[in-house]
């Protein structure tokens, strides 16, 4: 029975090493590049799970990356800067411990953050994005999505949010009765007057950039 259950556990330790000795197959080659400078530590030329779970920040600027769907990789990753890409859809999600997510300068059109329970900051400034949407972000107080090309954003999932930034769209109307916890909303750039927002009756924040009434 001993050598039975001694067996049993050293074949599912090897299955486990084999698992996470496994190489990764990266959709995005150039994630892939830019990773082998610094994560490879066994210098085998290629990432396998066991290195790639050691990650925890990812600083991957003007890397020509055009896909985020290799992110899911990185399930420890706590910082992610992908500033500078052309990323034209982008979708994070599924990423417990992410903290921070940068994606500025990256030419997205369309952008979706799901199941990101650790997230706080998010910043997608200097994009095209036109349609965007959150899902399972309880942590977030701060959003940033200046210079795009939004007509109408829901924040109403956004408990927690602070900060928002929203300049430079082209948003006519905002609706944020949901955001209690709201501290400063910057509208400049999108012609929005003060009564173009909806307030909650106990929302209390500074507002910056609005238009004279």
């Amino acid at each position: 029975m001993m050598k039975n259950k001694i067996f049993i556990t050293l074949t599912l330790f090897s299955g486990l090493s084999f698992f996470y000795a496994q190489d990764l197959t990266f959709k995005d080659k150039n994630i892939e590049k830019a990773l082998l400078e610094n994560f490879d530590t066994d210098r085998s030329g290629s990432i396998n799970q066991l290195e790639a779970d050691r990650i925890t920040n990812l600083f991957l600027v003007n890397k020509g990356i055009t896909s985020t769907d290799d992110l899911s990789f990185f399930p420890n990753a706590t910082m992610i800067v992908l500033d500078d890409n052309m990323i034209p859809n982008a979708t994070i999600k599924n990423l417990t411990y992410l903290q921070l997510f940068s994606c500025t300068g990256c030419k997205i059109s369309t952008f979706s953050a799901e199941n990101l329970k650790s997230l706080a900051s998010l910043y997608l400034d200097n994009n095209l994005i036109e349609n965007i949407s959150f899902k399972g972000l309880t942590r977030l107080d701060q959003l940033t999505i200046s210079l795009n090309k939004l007509k109408t954003i829901d924040t109403s999932s956004l408990k927690n949010l602070k900060k928002l930034n929203v300049e430079h769209n082209q948003i006519t109307k905002l609706n944020i009765s949901k955001n209690l916890n709201l501290q400063t909303l910057n509208i400049g750039g999108t012609k929005m007057k003060e009564s173009d927002i909806k307030k909650g009756a106990k929302t209390d924040f500074t507002l910056f950039g609005a238009e004279p009434e």
